[in-house]
């Protein structure tokens, strides 16, 4: 319970490898539940497990098409439903959630909760189904509205980097396969390929709740808790994140397509980091704010490209850069990426420098409070630790880094991977 925010989280195990969590604000007027499965990555299925977000947002057996189950959540004032595929924590992630006004809003005292909850579960466990699996004409349009996102990718380049670059730096790794798969598997996906990706979901995944709002969320757990309990439940999964592995040797690798700029992609790792707190800090510094280091001094100062930013994640123990160049810069860019790097190894960072980047940290966790949604995630991104932290608890720590810690964080990371995407005419 955080008496300055009024919170209180509320997390517990209602089945075997089922938790469920809620997290209460009285300054919300709506709820949002979400329900995240986490299976163990299979590379050659992907695809399969791919398409699922598609079929189960589109249907269910009570509302048999888009259209009616779109009519339904118009009834329910407007409630909404989304989805979301992704790699968390060396697992695959797919979550469906659903937003709605509390009950205490309603103009008759529906219960939305609850028939919310059922809706969504209606969804997730109860789709409609054909000969024993997924219908025909269902995989034939939905495997091409896969088809279509995977495609997609490489029509937006950054976004094409990104993935061609985590499948240079992280190779075998869950994080370095674009979760959606390949054109090839994803045509050859059958109603019988997705049914059993489907049905082994249900079965292994550990399963997340998360519950934010205004409500106290008793409906919710109880609908939840009934239906979710009731699965056949083995060797269910264990999310457990590692860092990436270091590579002996820097691994560099380009590739050609029509583009105009070129597209620097560099993977710093510190397998042995254990400092969350200086290396986030350490990321701002250098590449996460109007004011760092890679903009003023590589973008603004010497003009070597047009954006260069960076990102860390804690779990891989990483640092991204990115940096969109001219041909005749590229060399230039890297070179300079890597000072900034040695500078700080070696000279530490500036006061100033300091309190900007953690003043930015800090002032992004409280804006956590700012949606139902926004607090959801921040505590569905801490299942694996220890101890799940409260944005204050986190600003706290991030507070207390000072230079030296900074310093001694740059020191940890290496150079692992540089990926390079080149306009065409170069070849």
């Amino acid at each position: 319970y955080n008496k300055e925010m009024f919170i209180i989280l509320d997390r517990k195990q209602i089945a075997d490898g089922i938790y469920f969590s809620k997290i209460i604000d009285g300054r919300y007027k709506t709820n949002r539940i979400s329900i995240a499965f986490y299976t163990d990555f299979d590379e050659e299925r992907r695809a399969d497990y791919a398409i699922l977000p598609y079929i189960l947002t589109d249907s269910c057996r009570r509302y048999p098409n888009l259209t009616r189950l779109t009519e339904k959540f118009s009834d329910l004032y407007g409630a909404s439903v989304s989805d979301n595929l992704g790699c968390s924590f060396d697992s695959r992630q797919m979550t469906f959630s659903i937003s709605c006004i509390d009950d205490r809003y309603t103009l008759a005292g529906e219960k939305l909760e609850q028939e919310c909850c059922g809706l969504l579960l209606d969804c997730i466990l109860d789709p409609c189904t054909e000969n024993g699996a997924f219908p025909a004409e269902t995989i034939e349009i939905m495997r091409q509205e896969l088809i279509d996102a995977i495609q997609s990718v490489k029509g937006d380049k950054r976004m094409y980097a990104a993935q061609q670059g985590a499948l240079a730096a992280f190779p075998g790794e869950p994080c370095g396969y674009p979760v959606n798969g390949t054109l090839e598997q994803a045509q050859a996906i059958t109603p019988q390929s997705a049914w059993s990706a489907y049905r082994s979901m249900l079965e292994h995944a550990r399963i997340e709740v998360f519950a934010a709002g205004c409500s106290d969320f008793t409906a919710a757990e109880e609908v939840i808790k009934k239906r979710l309990a009731g699965l056949s439940r083995s060797s269910i999964c264990v999310p457990a994140p590692k860092p990436s592995v270091l590579k002996e040797d820097v691994f560099r690798t380009e590739e050609h397509v029509e583009m105009q700029q070129a597209i620097l992609r560099m993977y710093f790792k510190a397998p042995k980091m254990t400092d969350r707190y200086a290396g986030v800090v350490l990321s701002m510094i250098l590449g996460g704010m109007t004011t760092s280091r890679f903009f003023s001094n590589i973008r603004e100062k010497q003009s070597l490209c047009y954006y260069c930013s960076c990102y860390s994640n804690r779990f891989k123990k990483i640092i991204t850069v990115y940096a969109g160049v001219d041909l005749a810069n590229i060399a230039k860019t890297e070179r300079a990426v890597m000072k900034e790097f040695m500078n700080i190894s070696m000279m530490g960072v500036t006061d100033e420098e300091l309190e900007h980047a953690k003043l930015e940290i800090i002032e992004s966790a409280r804006a956590v409070y700012d949606s139902a949604g926004a607090l959801s995630s921040w505590y569905s991104s801490q299942i694996t630790d220890d101890k799940m932290l409260t944005p204050e608890e986190y600003a706290a720590g991030v507070s207390g880094v000072d230079a030296k810690r900074v310093m001694d964080a740059c020191r940890q990371y290496c150079l692992d991977t540089v990926y390079t995407l080149y306009p065409e005419e170069v070849q």
